[in-house]
């Protein structure tokens, strides 16, 4: 079966209702320690145009092609650890269209774009050890899991896979 067909478009102001859809759905959180309240999304919204506008993050909008239906999110960010600098990735495809390829593609597309760029180097991941399908897009994407690490995300403490893909 032939890829999905989707394109990255850069997330913009009015995909606050795709940051909603994500982050405030207990069934799309699950893996993250739960929804955010609806009083922090707007932060959490404003947060993601900052980091683009200052070139510190890749946030985009995951859409079919050509439809323009928009099916989830990923992204890609610099993260200060007591290493250094980590690049790490991060996606969510809408409960209704999981299970269709659709992360896997992205995914494929984003490490593709970074790799165009060359600033970004090796790329990191965290799905949850419970999170079965996002561990499933790490290793089809080529990633190799080094082992459990507990991450913060949003205020809580993780059990998380910790998948890494080298830099060509």
């Amino acid at each position: 079966m032939p890829p999905p067909l989707l394109r990255l478009r850069p997330y913009v102001d009015a995909d606050r209702w795709l940051t909603e859809a994500i982050e405030a759905n207990p069934v799309m959180m699950a893996e993250l320690g739960g929804p955010l309240a609806a009083d922090e999304i707007p932060g959490v919204h404003q947060r993601r145009l900052d980091g683009i506008a200052a070139d510190r993050v890749w946030y985009f909008a995951v859409e079919l092609v050509p439809e323009g239906e928009v099916v989830g999110s990923i992204c890609l960010w610099s993260d200060k650890t007591e290493e250094g600098h980590r690049s790490e990735a991060g996606w969510a495809i809408l409960h209704e269209f999981q299970g269709r390829g659709f992360a896997t593609e992205a995914l494929r597309l984003l490490i593709a774009r970074a790799a165009d760029d060359g600033r970004w180097g090796d790329i990191h991941a965290f799905p949850g050890v419970s999170n079965g399908a996002s561990n499933a897009v790490c290793r089809k994407g080529g990633f190799t899991n080094i082992g459990e690490e507990t991450v913060e995300y949003a205020g809580r403490r993780l059990r998380c896979n910790h998948w890494v893909l080298k830099a060509p």
